[in-house]
Formats: C-alpha cells, structure tokens, sequence
C-alpha cells in the first residue's frame, strides 16, 4: 500500500485571527508530532507539497465574481461588498493571503484526487483539506473554497 501525505510548510504563512476558532498552527504541530512518532517517513509513504492551484480549477465549481472578490480580499483588507460574499468578521474572516490559503488548500485536494485516481498513491491525508463548507459564490463555515468538490470533479470529470 502506498500512502501520500500532502503537506506544505506554507500554511504558516496564514492566520484567520487571534479571536478565531480554526487555528492554522495546527497543521505544523500535527506535522511534528508524525514526524516525531516517525510516521512521515514508514515504508511505501510519499510526501508531496502542493503549489497553489491555478484560478481555473477552482472555476469548475466557484465563480467568477466570487473569486475576484477573494483575490481582491488577498491583501487583508476586506473589499466593498465583501459581506455578500461571506466575507467579514465571524466564520470567515479576511486576512492577509486569503486567495492564496484558498489555491494551496484546493490544490493540495486536487493532487490527492489525482494521485488516488491515477493509481500514484492508495490513501491520501491532505493535512489542510475537507474544507467543505464553502458554496459557489459564498464562503461559509471557516471554508472559502469547497476543496472536496474540486477534488471530486478532478477525480470524476462531468461527461
């Protein structure tokens, strides 16, 4: 059985605020303590940092409008209009790299997709990803973009 692990040193990079409940920081704890334990390096696994995805994957399900207004939040300054977005103070906060959380986040799915559906890996854990929540014009519940469905429509193209 071969296991991939996608993880990227990036995410230390952002942070949704000290009042927020999703702590990024996890993600670099949980990463040394399976370091520690010596689970990142067991026979048959694989690690692999994802590089942001490009606009266009995360337009097979978002919209447009929508992601201009998340590249436009990208400087941490909430755009006009933001709030019809689900952008603004509570479950999804604007702080500074918001459009590139969302590309790592989708793109680190989309490998996993890819890598299960070529037969380049068995099992998958994308240590950022399962943020579900987000619809196609709307950020909800800490989620600015829906990873799963873009890594469902990776694996499953529409025919």
């Amino acid at each position: 059985m071969n296991t991939a692990l996608i993880h990227s040193d990036a995410w230390t990079r952002f942070d949704y605020g000290p009042q927020h409940p999703l702590r990024m920081e996890r993600l670099g704890l949980t990463w040394r303590l399976m370091e520690a334990y010596g689970l990142t390096a067991l026979p048959g696994a694989t690690v692999s940092a994802p590089e942001p995805a490009p606009e266009s994957a995360l337009a097979v399900y978002h919209g447009t409008e929508y992601l201009q207004m998340l590249k436009a939040a990208n400087g941490g300054q909430a755009p006009e209009l933001a709030e019809r977005f689900g952008l603004g103070p509570g479950d999804n906060p604007v702080f500074p790299g918001l459009w590139d959380a969302a590309r790592l986040c989708a793109a680190g799915s989309i490998l996993a997709a890819d890598l299960v559906a070529s037969g380049g890996a068995d099992r998958v854990f994308h240590f950022a990803g399962g943020l579900h929540h987000a619809m196609p014009s709307r950020a909800s519940g800490f989620c600015y973009v829906n990873d799963a469905v873009l890594a469902i429509s990776t694996a499953i193209p529409p025919s």
